[in-house]
């Protein structure tokens, strides 16, 4: 039967009992310094919405972590890290057979599972080793932006490196000294046999010992050090996909409470996050979740356009941040000694983070290729009470994210990093009224007007000549048509209004608008930071959409559909009994097409769709827009270089429609140039504001490619 001797050469039980000596060291090592990273993050505020639905959440987590999910979504990367990612997991596996049967009498390791365990992890071994040779490769040669390379990275692929190549070493030795009739099986250890030709048998047992202690412990040191390098994100980041949030919508931001009644409790209310005591241990996690692998930087359009943000270099100065604090014994569970001096002198080290003079401090020169980016960190520790946003990190970094989503589409391991920014924007605004003069002027407008365009005229001023109902309380429609202040009062945008109305009218449906009653979703306030104002005028809507009966709530303004369909909910239901539906405009043209209630002439138009980011990253619709123009016969749909779940963020995400930083270079005009590259006739969007970003993008680069929503594209044709 197949089998061979589990521990040739070391079989001797002193050998044995002197291995697991070593091996228990290491864990007790290993299973103290993880003891106080999890006291760490307990040192964060309660996240009540991170946990529950246990079972749920570990069939979440498995899948993404064995299936490799996140990381796969980039090929050449991904690739590589799958090799390694299964390599490390077959060996361990084959490992752990061998103890099974060698230590515990468990005699499995034999027969045709002992020839399928030998060549799998002869394979998948060699498949590691070429995984880490592509790592190097991006490190050496090719050197993409988004990879910093530390010391520490090095001396971890090295490890794992020379760990497999002694596998392979002891593999060979074993099979020239034995002459293994199942050699073949192991077909890389087999080869390296072979080089040692004419070698005496005693002289090869010798180097076989050697190399197996030296093996064993190379490992067990490795081990015990796997919380001060990058490979603990096998614990962290598996630990943060598990805890990833459940309790709210991927499109809503944290909800700190209602606070018109937190305002009169007599205790002290925190909003927002001023310093690193008032993360939540969700975001503390965070932090440590990450494996600053850069996914997030390379799909920023802030970072993109030569901005001071970096997703990436927000979370990582946020953990050097926490870590040197917690090194000094001045934040969360106070380290040992050890722990201090290993934070100290690994995990902030490799991070580039130098203490003089009592001060920590990040090196510039290792934070990319964007110069501002290099300059953001002006501080890494010092205070527990220090501010995030301007402080620790300067506040342009928080000031300028479009909270698109695509960082936290992009990153393998369930970090929300628009969480971070915007609880960051909160405590700027509402506990220090610090925030860019352009935004309070653009709050200021809000709320004085009701409407961010400070605009006094009717919100039905647009809608004069058409066939169209006001709503009064009490009144029933089929569908509540929800204009939005930007449809409403701007001119160009009032063309988007008008053409979904004709649409609906043809359609024969019930429909109507709130006209006047209706307010400002509340939407800028909010991802601005200026929590109250955003629950003061959705109170306000929500007391309306009550008083009146609707089945089916349309938006054509993604920031609109998005605050109202999952934001709303924080606070209070929008109607009595069952919820109504909330959609966006897209999803209700192709719902009428596909009933056979409107009917389009033909195109021979090419034309490139724009995805609107509150549509697609926030609420994952991508097809209907799509579907909807492929209905128009002899139309031809030319996808930009970044679309769907890729799509480039048009710039006017997180209230920059109505502020401009100017700094760097308008997103807008890499989208218009992304369009213009197409050779597109016409650039269609299912958003208002990304209608007016292209038109303004395509003025900025000369090109007179025309713009229009999805229900302009349509109306022409009906």
């Amino acid at each position: 039967m197949p089998t061979r001797e589990i521990m040739w050469n070391v079989s001797h039980p002193a050998h044995t009992i002197m291995m697991y000596l070593v091996f228990v060291i290491s864990l007790i090592v290993l299973g103290r310094s993880v003891y106080h990273r999890v006291l760490l993050w307990c040192g964060g505020r309660p996240s009540p919405g991170n946990t529950g639905n246990y079972l749920a959440r570990f069939n979440d987590a498995v899948s993404w972590v064995l299936m490799q999910r996140g990381v796969s979504r980039e090929r050449e990367a991904g690739l590589a890290h799958m090799l390694v990612y299964f390599g490390f997991l077959v060996l361990t596996f084959t490992t752990t057979m061998v103890m099974l049967d060698h230590d515990f009498g468990i005699k499995i390791y034999h027969g045709n599972f002992y020839l399928a365990v030998t060549v799998l992890s002869d394979i998948f071994g060699l498949g590691l080793m070429i995984g880490i040779g592509a790592f190097a490769y991006r490190r050496l040669i090719a050197r993409p932006d988004l990879i910093h390379t530390r010391p520490a990275d090095w001396i971890m692929l090295g490890v794992l490196f020379v760990l497999c190549l002694q596998g392979y070493l002891l593999e060979g030795f074993r099979i020239k000294v034995t002459n293994d009739p199942w050699a073949l099986y192991s077909p890389v250890g087999w080869v390296v046999s072979k080089f040692f030709w004419g070698v005496p048998d005693q002289i090869l047992k010798g180097l076989h010992l050697f190399t197996w202690w030296f093996h064993a412990l190379t490992f067990f040191v490795a081990f015990a050090l796997l919380p001060y390098t990058k490979f603990f994100h096998i614990i962290s980041s598996s630990l943060n996909l598990y805890f990833r949030r459940s309790d709210r919508p991927r499109g809503a931001l944290p909800f700190p409470g209602d606070i018109e009644k937190l305002m009169e409790t007599e205790e002290e209310v925190q909003f927002g996050t001023s310093s690193i005591k008032d993360y939540t241990w969700k975001m503390l996690l965070d932090l440590d979740a990450c494996t600053s692998c850069g996914r997030c930087q390379n799909v920023c359009p802030a970072y993109m356009s030569g901005k001071p943000l970096s997703p990436k270099w927000l979370i990582l100065d946020s953990r050097n941040h926490m870590l040197a604090l917690n090194s000094d014994k001045k934040f969360g569970k106070n380290p040992s000694k050890t722990d201090s001096y290993l934070l100290q002198n690994l995990l902030l080290a490799k991070s580039g983070v130098q203490k003089t003079n009592g001060t920590y401090s990040a090196n510039g020169s290792h934070r990319g290729a964007n110069s501002l980016v290099q300059e953001s960190a002006k501080l890494i520790g010092n205070n527990a009470d220090d501010e995030l946003c301007g402080t620790v990190i300067d506040s342009d970094v928080f000031w300028s994210c479009n909270t698109c989503y695509a960082c936290v589409e992009a990153c393998p391991v369930g970090i929300n990093h628009v969480d971070h920014i915007v609880e960051n924007r909160r405590s700027s605004v509402l506990m220090r009224g610090e925030m860019p003069h352009e935004a309070q002027s653009a709050l200021r407008t809000l709320e004085s007007t009701g409407n961010p365009l400070g605009s006094s005229e009717s919100r039905t001023a647009w809608a004069k000549d058409l066939e169209l109902k006001i709503l009064k309380p009490g009144d029933s429609v089929d569908y509540l048509y929800w204009v939005g202040c930007i449809s409403a009062f701007d001119p160009r945008k009032q063309a988007i209004a008008r053409s979904l109305v004709k649409i609906m009218n043809k359609a024969g449906l019930s429909f109507g608008i709130l006209g006047d009653a209706e307010g400002c979703s509340g939407d800028p306030a909010r991802r601005l930071g200026e929590e109250n104002l955003f629950q003061a005028l959705a109170k306000g809507n929500i007391e309306t959409l009550k008083s009146i009966k609707f089945k089916t709530l349309v938006a054509n303004c993604p920031h609109c559909f998005n605050t109202i369909k999952n934001e709303y909910p924080q606070l209070g239901n929008l109607g009595d009994g069952k919820s109504p539906q909330i959609i966006h405009h897209s999803v209700l043209l192709k719902q009428l097409l596909a009933d056979g209630k409107i009917s389009l002439s033909d195109s021979d138009e090419e034309i490139t769709f724009h995805d609107p980011c509150y549509l697609g990253r926030y609420n994952g619709e991508y097809d209907a827009p799509r579907d909807t123009l492929k209905k128009i016969k002899g139309l031809k749909i030319v996808e930009m270089e970044h679309n769907k779940e890729k799509g480039l963020c048009c710039g006017a995400g997180g209230g920059h429609f109505w502020m401009d930083l100017k700094i760097g270079e308008r997103v807008n005009v890499i989208r218009a140039n992304q369009a213009k590259a197409t050779g597109a006739s016409s650039i269609a969007t299912g958003c208002p504001f990304c209608l007016q970003m292209m038109e303004d993008g395509n003025k900025l680069i000369d090109s007179e490619t025309p713009v229009r929503d999805i229900a302009e594209v349509l109306a022409e044709r009906v």
